[in-house]
């Protein structure tokens, strides 16, 4: 059968148009963005920059208008989320633009000097390869404009930014953390007391007060947090928290705790010395509101059911539900400081090579009509759940600087090891604090030496390491304590501010049974030495272990064998003098 040769030009025909259209296809898909004429004229001009780059952000081509910013501009090294340049924007802005096919937000760019622009990006079709096309707004007159506003509307009492001010911050920031999936917390503040100070004491005295107020909680809120004013009795802080959901409510409960803490005083005016009465209430982005007006008006709800519960605290996002935890516990631990029942007590670190007591371990106890004698290792958890171990620390430091004031004028003594905890930390003004009491006190640095745990570099090793420079330049010792009973990595270990290491007691409770505990402990302590460390332990309860550890080259010791926690007496040093401390050992 043959077939007819119209019929033959007329699938040679048909053929070779769907040939040309692939033809054509392919030629396109081989195609860029250079390529295309009619987009780079229209993109020419434009009065705006515009730049072509592939899809790793580098440029490809630029229009005229590149003088803001520079066409020179290293997006890797200098696009942030922030004027500081803390927040480097180019790869969260890459990931974004792997699910969606644009971007926008505001955005910094510059080395040192840094703009503010409103970017666009987006990703061009069509194209074999993924290229992006970037839309530049230059947004300076409006932080120009900005600027001014904070000149214009900064409290005049206190320094910190109005009302006006809170808000743009607040819309700045639910920008940011939308686009970076973080929650944060709004906290109203308000001070129930201020309008009775204003009326019994007059306006000055509680400008003076509420400065000292101010002052108090910047110089311990996490870094990064911003403080305004928005009323006359009323002060707000937005803090930025770790993960979602009850980890974060948990983190925000906890920081109001503290700041609450922070706002009881005392303060002191002429006239009076004054404990405040505060309440505060939270509302956590995202929960709580998707905009600033929703979540300022949640918090201003928490706030006012602050009032009616016991804590003063309450959180919007647990309505309903059952009150904080702990409220009981609190009251308690209140009581503890206003009632004295806390207590210092002390226990020598014996010098094994000679038996003469090298330092004093001051703990913190607490005196319980309901609970008991608990020591600093059963108090620390209880006072963590309720949010007060660090106003517990912070008061027992100050009774132990009073105490050696007092011990100085009576004759030399050891220094003095007291510790203290990761929440400590979390705060900036942990060095003002204590070089503060040793100004009160007429102290040096380098009579203590402090006690600090693995768990504060773990949760934030940058800021822990940060913090522990600084004590060690202002001249505290620096030792790392329960060694052995936790991860303590070999990093930690080679931080440069640590001068000592302290063994736990489960590290060395059964060297004298366990053949594979002595060779764990005396490899642990040649790898401390070799650190550079002066190593210790704690637990030494029999005469075989002070022995084994003697050799194994270990410096000192405490435990019952030498000497048990005993309550301090401030009309003499701990122990009585050399004498008991030789005996002592």
């Amino acid at each position: 059968m043959t077939i007819p040769l119209w019929i033959q030009y007329l699938l040679a025909i048909v053929s070779g148009f769907l040939l040309c259209l692939m033809l054509i296809q392919i030629q396109r898909t081989r195609r860029t963005p250079l390529q295309n004429s009619p987009l780079l004229q229209f993109l020419q001009q434009q009065p705006h920059a515009y730049w072509l780059t592939d899809q790793q952000a580098t440029p490809l081509w630029h229009n005229h208008a590149t003088r803001h910013p520079a066409a020179n501009s290293r997006l890797d090294q200098q696009l942030f989320f922030s004027a500081a340049g803390l927040d480097p924007g180019l790869p969260d802005i890459l990931a974004m633009l792997q699910i969606s096919p644009h971007w926008q937000g505001q955005v910094w760019i510059g080395s040192t000097e840094r703009q503010a622009y409103q970017l666009n990006v987006r990703v061009l079709s069509g194209y074999r390869q993924r290229f992006l096309l970037w839309h530049w707004l230059p947004l300076q007159a409006t932080l120009d404009n900005t600027q001014a506003q904070i000149c214009a509307y900064s409290d005049t009492v206190t320094g910190l930014p109005a009302a006006a001010l809170w808000r743009y911050w607040l819309q700045s920031q639910l920008q940011r953390h939308q686009a970076k999936y973080h929650s944060f917390a709004v906290l109203l503040l308000e001070l129930n007391d201020y309008p009775a100070i204003v009326r019994n004491f007059g306006q000055t005295a509680a400008d003076g007060l509420l400065q000292q107020l101010v002052n108090n909680v910047q110089a311990e809120i996490p870094t990064g947090a911003f403080m305004a004013r928005l009323a006359p009795h009323q002060l707000a802080l937005l803090l930025s928290l770790d993960g979602h959901g009850e980890q974060a409510e948990q983190q925000a409960i906890q920081l109001g705790r503290e700041i609450l803490q922070f706002c009881q005083g005392p303060f002191f005016i002429p006239q009076a010395e004054l404990r405040l009465d505060c309440r505060a209430g939270i509302a956590i982005f995202p929960e709580a509101g998707h905009d600033a007006d929703e979540l300022q008006a949640h918090a201003s709800h928490a706030l006012h059911i602050a009032a009616t519960v016991p804590e003063h605290l309450h959180l919007w996002q647990m309505q309903g539900q059952n009150p904080v935890p702990g409220l009981q516990l609190q009251y308690e631990l209140q009581q503890a400081l206003t009632q004295y029942q806390c207590e210092i007590w002390s226990q020598p670190v014996i010098e094994l090579e000679t038996g003469i007591a090298m330092a004093f371990r001051l703990e913190l106890y607490w005196r319980s009509p309901q609970r008991g004698l608990l020591s600093y290792t059963e108090l620390k958890p209880l006072a963590e759940k309720t949010g007060q171990l660090m106003a517990l620390e912070r008061w027992a430091f100050c009774q132990i600087c009073q105490l050696l004031e007092l011990w100085q004028r009576l004759g030399p003594l050891p220094p003095l090891q007291v510790e203290l905890s990761a929440t400590n930390f979390r705060h900036s003004g942990l060095l003002n604090f204590l070089q503060s009491q040793l100004e009160d006190h007429q102290l040096q640095a380098n009579k203590f030496v402090l006690c600090l745990r693995e768990d504060g570099w773990l949760q934030d090793p940058a800021g822990f390491s940060k913090q522990a420079e600084e004590l060690k330049t202002a001249g505290f010792g620096l030792m790392i304590v329960e060694v052995g009973n936790g991860l303590s990595s070999l990093q930690l270990l080679q931080q440069p501010f640590w001068q000592a290491a302290e063994l736990s007691a489960a590290m060395i409770k059964q060297l004298e049974e366990s053949e594979a505990q002595r060779n764990a402990c005396a490899s642990l302590i040649r790898l401390l030495i070799h650190q550079g460390l002066q190593v210790s332990a704690q637990g030494t309860d029999k005469e075989m272990q002070a022995y084994l550890l003697h050799v194994m080259g270990c410096y000192g010791c405490r435990g019952e064998l030498f000497s048990a926690m005993r309550l301090v007496d401030g009309r003499q040093q701990p122990y009585g003098g050399q004498q008991q401390w030789r005996m002592a050992g």
